[in-house]
This record gives C-alpha cells, structure tokens and sequence, in this order.
C-alpha cells in the first residue's frame, strides 16, 4: 500500500498543479515590419482622404476581463491597448481640420486564445461605433485573428497570441477609416 501511495500521490499533484489557471501580463512588444509596413499605407491614406479622424482607445467591455484561455489570465489588457493607442494609434492620425469628422470608439467583447493540433490561434473581436460631424452614424464588428506554432505550450505564448490578434484587429479598425469617410462623402 505504501508503495501505491507513493507513486499516485505525487501524480496527483502534477494533475491538480496542471489545471492551475496562470496569470501573465499583456506587454506590448515591437510590432512586426508586416504590420509596421501596413501601418504606414494606412497612414498615408488617412493623410491624403477628405476626412478628419478622431479614433479613441479600444474600451475592454469583456465580463471576464482576464481569461484569455483555458490555463492562462491576461492581466493588464486595458492598460495595453491604452499604451498601443497612445503609441501606435495616435501618430498614424493625421492632425488636421477638415469639413468632416470620423469619430471611432471600439470596445473589445472577446479576447481569447485556443489550441488547435499544433497551433495556437488568437481571436479579438470588438463592436466599433462611429459618427460623422458628432452625429451616430452606425456601428460595425471587427475580428482580428493570429496563428502561430505552439512551440512549448508555454503561457507567455497564450499571450503572445492574444496580443498578435489584438493588433490585427486594431489595424483593420484603422484600414476602416478612409470607407467610412468615403460612405459619408457619398451620403
């Protein structure tokens, strides 16, 4: 019996110690040259479009605003995308008056990473409101999603590709921005 006992004993502390849920912080990282390099287009189809643009920062309006995944918490993800929109965001708008004034406020609704065969994917999702000259012009949904290889199952990965699928989906809320302008030309 002792014998028994010494074998499971310690199985079931790796087994419980397994399912502990892991807290890791969103830290932003430098962006990759593919999205560095799409930044800059979209920079310079802001600058050249007919249309001032206020973009605020991505409010996270999640009911668990830590789980990420089934193992890992992401601790300071408001903080994050704060720190994105101050250093990412806020140079790519151009600083000009204009006759019309897009106005975005995305709120982010998921945030969540998943395992599949060798891969962890990321998905970010959030609703985004927008106006014209102060009036609310609609609201739209935006998803960004990232892939990469589940090379140690480590946390930071989680992580990792959660912050990847939150910086697709602040790009596609930016790439947005000259369509709306143009919708409101045409209107």
């Amino acid at each position: 019996m002792k014998k028994l006992t010494t074998l499971l004993l310690p199985l079931a502390l790796l087994s419980t110690n397994a399912l502990a849920v892991v807290d890791v912080e969103m830290k932003v990282s430098k962006l990759p040259k593919k999205v560095s390099k799409e930044h800059q287009q979209i920079a310079a189809e802001l600058a050249s479009s007919n249309c001032a643009y206020v973009v605020n920062p991505v409010s996270d309006i999640r009911q668990n605003k830590d789980a990420i995944s089934w193992k890992v918490n992401a601790t300071g993800v408001q903080q994050w995308f704060n720190t994105i929109h101050h250093d990412v965001v806020i140079p790519l708008i151009p600083l000009v008056t204009k006759a019309t004034v897009v106005e975005v406020t995305p709120k982010l609704n998921m945030l969540y990473t998943y395992n599949e065969q060798l891969n962890i994917n990321g998905m970010a999702v959030s609703t985004v409101e927008y106006s014209i000259n102060g009036n609310h012009a609609g609201k739209y949904h935006v998803r960004g999603f990232n892939s990469d290889t589940n090379w140690a199952n480590g946390d930071g990965e989680f992580v990792g590709s959660a912050e990847h699928a939150a910086q697709h989906m602040i790009t596609r809320i930016l790439k947005k921005l000259p369509e709306i302008c143009s919708n409101a030309e045409s209107a």
